[in-house]
């Protein structure tokens, strides 16, 4: 297929004789989607420009609005219902808007062409309304905190430290470990630290906006590009909105692999033209299999998979060698991208002694045990999915409705993978699996119904009811699908109430609450920070820490003797092999011992010893005097020191136990340099 025709929606091609003939029998200008299908199509320059334009529209306004809502004091959501009903209000002003815009590019005033500067208007709406979308759904009840969706717990943990790693020295580095690779793909968090440089902001400080400025990019730069793919600016606008309503509602946690679902779709439609011969569709595979690679690997594997099915069974169909050919330019060109923040960690990893590469799929909960089905979650997703399901049967036969049900196969087929994988001590993570599928039927959803629109009717209607009431059918098409668009999204603040609360609860790097309760153990970290480099005269990047306490690594850019667990520890760094070295360190009572038994660990290993320990437990101390910040040490007080060890407890639910063990004190007697900050006690290591 060439690069023109995949400019054309699913079956307009066989239709499209059909539709010009209407248009000429109905004498009008516009008459519905049908005569947009034709007249919408962009080459592909204007699609690449216009997904420029778009992106930096989406991200202009998702920045201004972020500054506005955060200048505004409004009440904290877990404590309010403000913010619910602003962000209702909006969701809805935007939805409307939207669909009015879409109203106006179908059925001008008048019935003829739209003056320019209302036709540029109308499309400026199309283009910003998933940013406009996703501002309202998350940037306000976001907008009396600083912190992301479940704030600093849990796995936005490990996040927070990788983003505030890239915004202290933005390179390909590890977001625990000294001097090795990273092992998670950082492209999100590379840029996001560049954001973070730009703006002058903190690591943690930059997540939430970058986390926000990404979706609403995506969503928007989404319209040209379905645009391109189907030919209408109607139905590309609904597909993005679509796009970007659904992954707000199920999975908007995770920013970087929330981008690469939001994709998928577009991509599989894109691997089948490329089949074809389309030499844009393959570039544009290409491109999105290699940077969602060094985004989230998971869905760049499903998406892979798909691109393979999908090659061999037109090989198969249509008798040639060509898919085979255009498989293996995508597959190597895409990796030739993949390897420019792969190849360091796969070349020490063939180079270098490491651990256990699969620990990362040491993970099964509920959901992963269970076949993801939303058609029944709710009644938006049900109409699609039904509608989705049904138009798949019908319309198998079109390359386009087949490349977007072999994507959803492989979907479930790699979930139910994943649960027999569980046989062998590991899984697939098939539980993510649960956006992606959702967004295919979404998708496919919205393409049924518009093809009901265009050729399905006409089945039910004599063909003149249809001429006389086309505005009316199109009005109401429209009307209920707003609706429902707006009850699903206006849900989705409720859906993600306990990630909104956790947002506010926890405290963020300059120690407040977006509660404004008192804070915990964080109003310490300033002052630990402070000790910790007047004493070293170094750098937090410069510096070794072997600590327990998670938030301070995530907002302080020092570098982690050992990782938070073991299923986000890089395999280059030896996780249980570490665990096990500081566990015999907590058998130790002699400090020249203590010592040389680090160093020793430190030369068998590689691994930097520790510069710096932070503590659970109390010193002996003397009062100091107001001038001073801290009391004076005068012994190591209580008998031990306490540290949290995580162990990787699979095939269990949850799968990490962290068990407290104990350091003797008497081990820090000499050798150290003994300081207590609030409940820590920072032992940083005699130069």
């Amino acid at each position: 297929m060439s690069a023109s025709a995949a400019a054309s929606t699913p079956a307009t091609n066989s239709k499209t004789k059909e539709q010009r003939g209407q248009q000429e029998q109905h004498n009008s200008v516009r008459e519905g989607l049908g005569s947009s299908y034709v007249t919408d199509t962009l080459t592909l320059p204007q699609t690449l420009l216009r997904m420029a334009i778009a992106g930096v529209g989406a991200a202009l306004i998702t920045v201004i609005a972020w500054r506005l809502f955060h200048v505004v004091q409004l009440p904290s959501y877990n404590s309010s219902f403000v913010l619910r009903a602003l962000s209702t209000a909006g969701i809805a002003m935007v939805v409307v808007f939207v669909a009015l815009a879409m109203w106006l590019w179908l059925h001008p005033p008048k019935d003829r062409p739209m003056d320019k500067w209302l036709r540029i208007l109308v499309q400026i709406i199309a283009y910003m309304g998933p940013a406009l979308l996703v501002i309202a759904t998350l940037a306000v009840p976001l907008s009396a905190t600083r912190l992301y969706l479940d704030g600093i717990s849990v796995d936005q943990g490990f996040r927070t430290q990788f983003l505030t790693r890239m915004t202290d020295n933005l390179s390909w580095q590890d977001m625990a470990y000294a001097d090795m690779p990273s092992f998670y793909p950082g492209l999100w968090f590379f840029t996001g630290g560049l954001f973070a440089k730009l703006t002058g902001l903190a690591g943690w400080a930059a997540f939430q906006p970058w986390a926000l400025i990404t979706l609403a990019v995506t969503g928007s730069a989404l319209v040209p590009v379905w645009q391109r793919l189907c030919g209408s600016l109607a139905v590309a606008c609904a597909l993005a909105m679509t796009t970007t309503a659904i992954t707000l509602h199920i999975a908007p946690d995770e920013p970087y692999a929330a981008i690469v679902a939001m994709g998928m779709p577009a991509a599989f439609m894109m691997a089948r033209r490329a089949m074809e011969g389309g030499r844009a569709a393959m570039a544009g595979n290409i491109i999105y299999l290699g940077l969602s690679a060094n985004l989230y690997t998971l869905f760049t594997a499903i998406s892979a998979l798909t691109v393979v099915v999908m090659a061999f069974v037109v090989a198969f169909v249509d008798k040639s060698i060509k898919p085979i050919y255009r498989l293996a330019i995508i597959g190597l060109s895409s990796l030739a991208i993949a390897a420019i923040g792969w190849g360091p960690y796969l070349l020490a990893l063939l180079t270098r002694p490491h651990g256990p590469t699969g620990t990362a799929q040491h993970y099964l909960p509920l959901e992963g045990a269970s076949v993801p089905l939303p058609m029944f979650e709710n009644l938006a997703m049900f109409t699609l999915g039904v509608v989705a399901l049904i138009w798949m049967i019908a319309r198998f036969r079109d390359p386009d409705v087949h490349s977007l049900t072999v994507g959803l196969a492989v979907a479930y087929g790699w979930i139910l993978l994943s649960m027999i994988a569980t046989l062998a001590g590991t899984t697939m993570l098939g539980f993510r699996l649960g956006l992606p599928i959702a967004l295919i039927l979404g998708v496919s959803g919205v393409l049924a119904l518009a093809e009901l629109r265009l050729f399905g009717l006409k089945n039910f209607y004599p063909q003149q009811l249809l001429a006389k009431n086309t505005k009316v059918i199109t009005g109401a098409m429209a009307l209920f699908m707003a609706a429902v668009c707006v009850h699903f999204t206006s849900t989705t603040p409720i859906e993600l109430r306990d990630r909104i609360d956790q947002a506010y609860e926890d405290t963020d790097g300059d120690a407040q609450r977006g509660d404004r309760y008192p804070a915990d153990a964080t109003v310490f970290y300033s002052l630990m920070d402070q000790v910790i480099q007047d004493y070293t005269g170094r750098a937090p990047a410069e510096t070794v820490v072997l600590t327990d306490e998670k938030n301070f690594m995530s907002y302080y850019p020092y570098h982690g003797y050992q990782a938070m667990t073991a299923h986000y520890a890089n395999p280059l760094g030896e996780f249980a092999r570490r665990n096990e070295a500081i566990e015999e360190w907590t058998k130790i009572k002699d400090p020249q011992e203590l010592l040389a038994a680090i160093d020793q660990a430190e030369a068998d290993n590689g691994w930097r010893h520790p510069d710096v320990m932070i503590f659970r437990g109390q010193l002996e101390l003397k009062p100091g005097t107001e001038d001073e910040e801290l009391p004076t040490v005068t012994g190591t007080g209580t008998e031990h020191f306490t540290y949290m060890i995580a162990d990787d407890i699979y095939p269990n639910y949850p799968n990490v136990r962290f068990r407290s063990v104990s350091f003797n004190a008497e081990a820090f007697a000499s050798g150290w340099e003994l300081r207590q900050v609030g409940p820590f006690v920072i032992a940083m290591r005699e130069r």
